[in-house]
């Protein structure tokens, strides 16, 4: 596989993506690239070492081999033909691609081939049939969204989307000579755009939607009197070109370039980082709906000195709907009191993560003064307050994610692990004390049945003590680990979601931006840890993994924090390079009105749609589909 300028110049070897053999295909943003034969990679065209392949696909008919590969719904999945078979897969090989049609829709009489994405989510493919499929049945489409099949083309050949999704380019022949046609992306309006005596093979469209490469043939493809070269049409002018530098070049596939986000939130003046990450997820109470944002019904107040007892707010935090707002333990702050006038509406819950001797009772009368309904966790350790988080999440929960509370990033982390599962999910964390399971959390594990329950321990210590810990029942369970906290962060977010299209990345050093941001951010994908001057190796490589499908980063923080070194560096991991990646500063959860604008495609999915600064909750977790069998380790 080769790159190319659309000029003919800067031709040069793609290196690290193995297999190489039918159709690269470009990620949305252009960051990455799918191809393959017996076996699907992506990675970057510059050479890093970043490359994913993707496992064997299950439940096909057959194995052959995997044709036209193209990334579809923003970068998450990857879409093949295999076998004359529609399969498809996420981009991050987090689980191995299957049968995208039922049997129903795709008997074994039919072959569908050259797959086509729009960014609108639907797929468009070529169907034969009759006689080892050689009689064509033209072009199809899928709709994800209502799963219908419908037929738009009476006759055509290897269709592929405009950019923008309005367009398909597709051959067809003419009096001997395959030729290129365009159409509506629903397949009204076709128009003849080649006639010369030249096979026009494997288009495809440039992002602005003007011109179309294409394979182009002298005699027909395949003879041996055959010079095959890469031209560009121009639509406008009807006439094409050679692109030189090209050579002998098949099947072309030409870069799109679009915009990703790096969202800057941080706190000035009054404000702090929790209150401005309240603002930037939730709704001013009795103001018009803004676009994006959320109406809180609970608010979670937990101390602002003490790091590892904020933790399991996290998880509470993206259950019940509502901020972690900071506060001083003897009294409610001010600021804190602010965002609960702003965001919470009257005679809502406001939980107190601890005891008195974490959040004193004047903090509980105060909230009760607002018109809160003050709701205190009690416990009287660290441990014990998990569980009774826990506890109030549900009794009896789908997933148990155990950290050691002795250090507050595997609990933060394990925290928004949790909190993936959405506002009315059964994610839950339980804090070990080092490597001892204290009787709190043994009591809450054998109220549940693991048969029922799954387990996941993130760090090492989480994993010693529950590897020797004596339970009423026998568990199995996942465990992550790393040298680092930011590879178990890193870990954990490779094990969690697939592809996601969103994650936030904290300072390191500074609890208090990660708590606060971790519950504005955990319906929506990973908590990666970094330093505040350097972008950390673990979330630099995990970003540039899943640069297919990641289009947004948010970071939570003062000011100063995420210098330009370390935008820079997250701007060039999820986009083609760093100039592709917008940076938008909402200082106190605020967007500038300037960039307001500009940030709605922070909100757009391509199914479903949605519109404002920030989508709907729409967690990219597939538990129990994509994870592998638990590990050996079983707590008795």
């Amino acid at each position: 596989m080769e790159t190319v300028n659309a000029d003919g110049t800067g031709l040069r070897s793609v290196p690290n993506i193995p297999n190489f053999g039918y159709t690269p295909n470009w990620a949305p943003d252009g960051s990455r690239v799918v191809a393959g034969w017996s076996q699907l990679s992506t990675g970057r065209v510059t050479g890093t070492t970043s490359l994913v392949t993707l496992p064997w696909a299950t439940k096909v008919r057959s194995s052959a081999s995997y044709e036209d590969p193209t990334f579809w719904l923003d970068g998450r999945y990857v879409v093949f033909s295999t076998g004359g078979q529609l399969a498809y897969g996420p981009s991050d090989g987090s689980w191995a691609p299957e049968p995208l049609l039922t049997d129903t829709q795709e008997p074994s009489t039919v072959c569908d081939i050259h797959p086509t994405a729009s960014p609108t989510g639907t797929l468009a493919f070529e169907r034969q049939h009759n006689y080892g499929c050689y009689d064509s049945q033209g072009i199809w489409t899928y709709d994800p969204s209502t799963k219908a099949l419908k037929n738009i083309i009476a006759s055509g050949s290897s269709p592929v989307f405009s950019a923008d999704g309005s367009k398909l380019v597709f051959t067809r022949e003419v009096d001997g000579w395959t030729q290129l046609f365009t159409a509506n992306a629903d397949g009204s309006d076709v128009k003849q755009v080649t006639t010369d005596a030249t096979d026009h093979l494997s288009p495809t469209w440039d992002p602005a939607g003007g011109r179309i490469a294409y394979e182009a043939h002298s005699s027909h493809a395949g003879w041996s009197d055959d010079v095959q070269t890469v031209r560009v049409l121009d639509l406008a002018s009807g006439t094409s070109a050679e692109v030189t530098g090209a050579g002998k070049g098949a099947k072309p596939a030409w870069q799109p370039l679009r915009k990703n986000s790096l969202v800057r939130v941080y706190g000035t003046g009054s404000v702090g980082i929790d209150g401005a990450a309240s603002r930037w997820t939730f709704d001013k109470v009795g103001a018009a709906h803004v676009p994006g944002l959320l109406t809180a019904k609970s608010a979670v107040l937990v101390n602002k000195g003490n790091a590892t007892y904020s933790a399991p707010a996290i998880a509470l935090a993206a259950e019940k709907q509502g901020p972690v707002l900071l506060t001083s333990g003897s009294g409610l702050d001010s600021a804190a009191a602010t965002e609960l006038k702003r965001s919470l509406p009257k005679g809502s819950t406001v939980y107190l993560n601890g005891s008195t001797r974490i959040l004193g009772s004047k903090v509980a009368s105060q909230v009760q003064a607002l018109g809160y309904k003050p709701l205190r966790l009690d416990a009287p350790d660290l441990s014990s307050l998990s569980a009774r988080v826990a506890k109030q999440i549900s009794a009896t929960p789908s997933w148990i994610f155990v950290a050691d509370g002795a250090d507050y990033h595997d609990p933060i982390a394990a925290s928004t692990a949790a909190g993936a599962l959405g506002y009315h999910g059964t994610g839950v964390v339980l804090l070990t004390n080092g490597k001892t399971v204290p009787t709190s959390v043994k009591n809450y594990l054998n109220a549940l049945n693991p048969a029922t329950t799954n387990m996941v321990t993130v760090g090492y210590n989480a994993t010693q003590a529950m590897e020797h810990v004596t339970l009423n029942k026998s568990w199995s369970f996942w465990t992550i680990g790393g040298k680092t906290h930011e590879d178990v962060a890193a870990n954990l977010a490779r094990f969690w979601w697939t592809s996601p299209t969103q994650a936030a990345v904290e300072d390191t050093w500074t609890w208090q931006n990660a708590v606060a941001g971790g519950a504005a951010t955990a319906t929506y994908g990973p908590m990666l840890w970094s330093g505040e001057s350097t972008l950390s190796a673990p979330a630099s490589y995990y970003l540039g993994q899943e640069a297919a499908s990641i289009w947004v980063v948010q970071t939570f923080g003062g000011n100063t924090s995420y210098p330009p070194a370390n935008r820079t560096a997250i701007a060039s991991a999820i986009a083609a390079s760093s100039a592709w990646t917008t940076t938008y500063w909402a200082a106190n959860g605020d967007l500038p009105s300037a960039t307001a604008k500009a940030a709605q495609s922070f909100g757009t999915e391509s199914v479903p749609a949605t519109t404002g600064t920030r989508p709907a909750p729409d967690p990219t977790v597939v538990p129990g589909r994509h994870l592998p069998a638990p590990d050996a380790h079983t707590a008795r």
